[in-house]
């Protein structure tokens, strides 16, 4: 058994379902979190069950414990659906809405330069740029969307 690469796709599947909702809880927060905040913010049953979750996350090396018992959210964290994701600030971003955001500046700026020195439009050119440019944005919000699952 190969334990470099069987040990990061063990981790990225753990990383899902109610821990990775407890992954995002404790991102958005902004703050060292308890046990009893994170069950009582993720409707779960009991402080144990948030414990587990809490303690498989820190196990997995995403976040990390306090002396007084919260926890917070390493800055550099690229496991399971996350690496589709980009830590800007306190903002975790798509990474498709970059590309998203470029294609249809891109797209725009390229139609409105054609139009003002008056050459030929580029039907396939602007087709081609705003099927990109939807595609990408379809991808963000799908992403956005699962995102707390």
């Amino acid at each position: 058994m190969n334990s470099d690469a069987d040990g990061v796709s063990g981790k990225d599947q753990q990383l899902h379902g109610t821990t990775l909702r407890a992954y995002w809880f404790i991102f958005r927060s902004g703050k060292p979190v308890g046990v009893r905040e994170t069950q009582r913010a993720l409707s779960l049953s009991s402080p144990s069950t948030a414990l587990y979750h809490l303690e498989k996350m820190r196990e997995l090396g995403i976040v990390e414990k306090d002396t007084i018992g919260q926890y917070y959210v390493r800055d550099n964290v690229q496991i399971g659906s996350l690496k589709m994701f980009l830590k800007v600030g306190h903002l975790l971003l798509p990474r498709y809405l970059f590309y998203a955001v470029f294609l249809t500046t891109a797209t725009v700026v390229f139609a409105i330069l054609e139009m003002m020195i008056g050459g030929n439009l580029e039907v396939a050119a602007i087709l081609f740029g705003f099927a990109g440019a939807a595609i990408s944005w379809y991808e963000s919000f799908r992403m956005w969307k699962e995102r707390i699952i």
